[in-house]
């Protein structure tokens, strides 16, 4: 008998290795957080991690399962028997939670819930949040029922490089809430804590320290961007292994008094609020959600032209394009934008509309709903 829709709400199993600081956890959490709200009983399964705690209150979480893909120092060695025991365990979980349908956000949760698919008969929905450029008879062996990319481009790799047929691979980005401006006393304590003057222009650029990043081109464009606007104050927010890298340059270029490291947060939006415009500088780049969270808060990004970005920016209409890894060609747009406060304002309003547009949470649980729709009554049919 087949579900009936919206009638019977949805028992969805999430499953990733970690749920750590990222956009592929921020995803997760978004879209679980969505369906809590919609009336489905969420369960996510994972290996732990720091946000477990934002799912804590809506979902029910099981977060010990030994989804670690690789073991070894040199993390090399596939974890065959943490796949083999998370398959199990999560076929007890879906047995005991009475889950409809698995939706993994991970290349290994996806093999692991293969196998547990296979042990309760329940579809799995595969998200692709990172470009799968290795290994891709793997990629499309994990692939479950239906696939979800975050980019037109992702999807192409998935068609055209891992050969899954076109109308089982659906593009659905992350939605965004809108969130309310600033108050005064909110802004006054951001910038007292982060060092910053309130008047002067302020760049932030939010994302992991890391060097697909690109955030050593961001440095480097700053002693030409402080030629021309001396008082500009650049703030990266995130951590990782390229943080050291990053603090040299600075001090080996004279920028390090107009660069804040502030560390990985949980208040990334309100520092984007609190921008004159963002900056994106990766070198890859599936996506790209602080795009859109940028965009919420009204404020232009200067990005570069590679992997999903230019399906969201659009020059001089809501941001702004540079080839990656120019550090001249930023530092080009970047004093473009300081120089016309006027147009900062004009791409900032349009970024907002395309949010309204295009990236709102109903418009994002819907059509993911849609995506599992389709996904239960094709793997009905193939069970029948």
């Amino acid at each position: 008998m087949l579900i009936d829709f919206p009638h019977h709400p949805l028992r969805v199993l999430h499953v990733r290795p970690r749920l750590g600081i990222g956009g592929a956890t921020e995803y997760l959490i978004r879209l679980a957080e969505s369906q809590a709200e919609a009336g489905y009983h969420v369960v996510v399964a994972s290996g732990g991690g720091e946000w477990l705690r934002r799912i804590t209150g809506f979902t029910r979480s099981y977060d010990r399962l030994p989804l670690t893909p690789y073991l070894g120092a040199g993390k090399r060695a596939p974890n065959i028997p943490g796949l083999l025991a998370s398959g199990l365990r999560l076929a007890r979980i879906i047995r005991a939670e009475q889950i409809d349908l698995i939706n993994t956000h991970h290349r290994f949760a996806a093999l692991a819930a293969r196998l547990a698919a296979r042990l309760t008969s329940v579809p799995v929905v595969t998200t692709l949040q990172e470009v799968p450029w290795r290994n891709r008879s793997l990629t499309r062996f994990a692939l479950g029922t239906h696939a979800i990319t975050m980019s037109a481009m992702m999807k192409r790799f998935v068609v055209e490089t891992c050969g899954i047929a076109p109308d089982r691979v659906t593009v659905i980005p992350i939605g965004i809430t809108i969130p309310a401006p600033l108050s005064n006393d909110q802004r006054q304590r951001l910038l007292k804590e982060l060092h910053l003057r309130g008047d002067a222009p302020i760049i932030v650029s939010v994302g992991r320290l890391v060097s697909r990043k690109g955030h050593i081109y961001l440095i480097r464009a700053l002693p030409d961007v402080i030629s021309r606007h001396p008082d500009v104050q650049a703030v990266l927010v995130g951590d990782g292994e390229e943080r050291s890298t990053l603090e040299r340059e600075a001090q080996a270029l004279g920028v390090a008094e107009h660069v804040i490291f502030a560390g990985a947060r949980g208040d990334a939006v309100a520092i984007m609020a609190l921008a004159t415009f963002t900056a994106l500088p990766s070198l890859e780049e599936e996506f790209g959600i602080v795009i859109t969270e940028s965009f919420a808060c009204g404020k232009p990004v200067v990005a570069t032209n590679v992997g999903g970005i230019p399906e969201h920016v659009r020059p001089m209409e809501n941001g702004l394009l540079v080839p990656a890894g120019d550090s001249k060609a930023l530092a080009e747009r970047i004093t473009l934008l300081l120089d016309n406060p006027d147009l900062v304002q004009r791409l900032g309003k349009e970024g907002l509309r395309t949010v309204e547009r295009q990236y709102t949470r109903q418009r994002f649980f819907e059509r993911t709903e849609a995506v599992y729709r389709a996904a239960l009554h094709r793997w009905q049919g193939v069970a029948q």
